[in-house]
């Protein structure tokens, strides 16, 4: 059986190749508004939590508090990349490269946008358990790599104020021209 970090990393590599297609400009944008709800979703979580947990007498959904997590995380980022994608594009105002230029640099802004798309739905999912009965055959099939790795996703890695530095920096750039 394959491991589970293959499929992982064939998604973000997946966004690479729509970056590359794309093109640097509007894979920034994306960036932008995907690092800033990665900020409200962590503050959030981490501020009102504790009173809803307490008001509901245990996790929100009945679940795990993982598994809540791993719901409303996986949930709330989706709807923002498709939207971010699909909708009104933040562009950067600078000049488009063409050619491999393009191509090269646009690749590496969508593996970026994929560590923090892909990679937040992996790290809440992970954290969860993959939603799966704590039987010893699940928790054997998770290699050491994708036990590390686990610990450099954008939910357990990335402090939420540098995603909202990072944020802030690129929407005063696309406003500021």
């Amino acid at each position: 059986m394959i491991p589970v970090e293959y499929f992982w990393f064939a998604l973000i590599f997946m966004l690479g190749i729509i970056g590359a297609v794309r093109g640097l400009a509007k894979e920034l944008g994306v960036t932008t508004i995907v690092a800033l709800s990665l900020f409200v979703l962590k503050f959030v979580w981490n501020q009102f939590l504790p009173t809803i947990t307490k008001l509901a007498e245990g996790a929100p959904f009945g679940l795990s508090l993982e598994m809540d997590r791993a719901v409303v995380f996986a949930v709330a980022i989706l709807f923002v990349a498709v939207i971010s994608y699909e909708g009104i594009v933040l562009q950067f105002p600078f000049k488009d490269l063409k050619g491999l230029g393009r191509g090269f640099f646009g690749f590496l802004g969508g593996l970026l946008n994929g560590y923090m798309i892909i990679g937040t739905i992996w790290d809440v999912v992970a954290h969860a358990g993959y939603f799966a009965p704590k039987v010893s055959v699940v928790s054997q099939s998770l290699t050491s790599l994708h036990q590390t790795i686990v610990q450099l996703l954008p939910v357990t890695f990335i402090n939420q104020y540098i995603l909202l530095a990072l944020g802030m920096v690129l929407l005063l750039a696309i406003v500021l021209k």
